[in-house]
């Protein structure tokens, strides 16, 4: 009976572990499709998820699987100038709803965003961001080193694992005992 909680309680280990192996793989898949499918070829100032708006055959259906603010066939952006002082030059035609400091909010059609790509003083021309952050800095660790997080689980399993063939061997006397 103690041999087969034994093996429930290993069972459990084991099964609890490659959860987590699993999730770790999926987790470094999913960002690094995500950083490959975001990243800009070309040299525009416009962001690459404006421009697939832009080309998609649906920008209705785009900008809502991609969670972007749509309205009457316009999208919201951020237009970062060079200076506060050239809002002014921005064309007529493009509405302005905010402005703080260098850069301005509106509602632009894809023509639009042409014509903004178009303008010296535009720096660049992206998505609303509610909240940023910059990235968290990544320590670079040597191939050969076994990460902290996985340092003592060889030694959790190697215990696990006397543990079970000690149990075997007194099991497997008491047995032969019992027989003579």
């Amino acid at each position: 009976m103690n041999f087969r909680l034994l093996l429930l309680f290993l069972l459990f280990l084991l099964i609890q572990n490659s959860n987590s192996i699993l999730a770790e793989n999926i987790d470094s898949e999913n960002s690094s499709a995500s950083n490959k499918e975001f990243a800009s070829t070309s040299e525009s100032k416009i962001h690459p998820i404006l421009i697939q708006w832009q080309i998609s055959e649906n920008p209705n259906e785009f900008a809502k699987e991609n969670n972007l603010s749509y309205k009457d066939n316009k999208i919201k952006v951020y237009i970062y100038l060079e200076s506060a002082e050239l809002r002014s030059k921005i064309p007529h035609e493009i509405t302005i709803a905010a402005f703080d400091d260098k850069i301005a909010v509106s509602f632009v059609s894809s023509e639009q965003l042409d014509k903004l790509d178009d303008l010296d003083f535009v720096e660049r021309v992206m998505l609303p961001d509610l909240a940023h952050t910059p990235p968290i800095p990544q320590i670079e660790q040597p191939e050969t080193q076994i990460p902290e997080e996985n340092r003592y689980d060889y030694l959790v399993w190697i215990v696990i694992g006397g543990i079970v063939i000690s149990t075997n061997i007194a099991i497997f006397k008491k047995r032969k005992k019992l027989q003579d």
